[in-house]
């Protein structure tokens, strides 16, 4: 797992639990250090140990941890150089929707071993919408739904989606279907966006 990951994680932990459960959660994991560098690259098995740990730590279930994850790398300060590199975009949150088919590309110029899913936006409508998401690292796109649900409310946009996870041979596709209910929705798609 890239180390971009797993330092949001150290701050997300850190942030929102404080630093004593954040060290307790690495001595759980059975780490001898308490810092992750942004550039490395660690072991799966050390991400989903820290997960485990915190999870076991907090009561709380490795899906709804990835979620608020999501939610942080959007609100919080401390990811600011995540939310940059994926350059959230648009005045309005079908814009931002739209954005989404470009960042694989712009974040592997970037960071090239970063893991970030593919992702295809297709319209049904105006108001209508289902994102499929290809993650590499299996069942991380529950962070994907904490992300777009947190960046709906930047966008002032309601919404709802509805999550569902298709295991593949070597990939987790993720599949979120999302409908606006309010007049963010009549904003027309754009030319490089797929009606069916």
């Amino acid at each position: 797992m890239h180390g971009m990951i797993n330092r949001g994680l150290q701050c997300y932990i850190r942030d929102i639990h404080g630093v004593d459960i954040w060290e307790e959660t690495c001595e759980q994991a059975k780490l001898t250090y308490y810092n992750f560098e942004y550039m490395l690259t660690y072991d799966d098995a050390t991400t989903e140990d820290l997960l485990s740990s915190f999870g076991a730590l907090v009561g709380r279930k490795r899906d709804e941890i990835l979620e608020d994850f999501g939610v942080y790398i959007v609100s919080e300060d401390a990811l600011s150089t995540v939310r940059r590199l994926l350059k959230f975009g648009g005045t309005n949150y079908v814009e931002f929707l739209q954005s989404l088919d470009f960042v694989y590309d712009r974040v592997k110029l970037a960071v090239p071993d970063l893991d970030i899913p593919m992702m295809e936006l297709v319209a049904h409508g105006p108001c209508r919408f289902t994102l499929y998401a290809r993650f590499q690292k299996r069942g991380y796109g529950v962070a994907l739904l904490g992300l777009l649900r947190a960046l709906a409310d930047d966008y002032n946009a309601l919404i709802s989606i509805e999550h569902s996870r298709n295991k593949l041979k070597h990939v987790d596709e993720d599949i979120f279907v999302i409908e606006l209910h309010n007049s963010e929705c009549l904003v027309p798609p754009g030319p490089d966006l797929v009606q069916h």
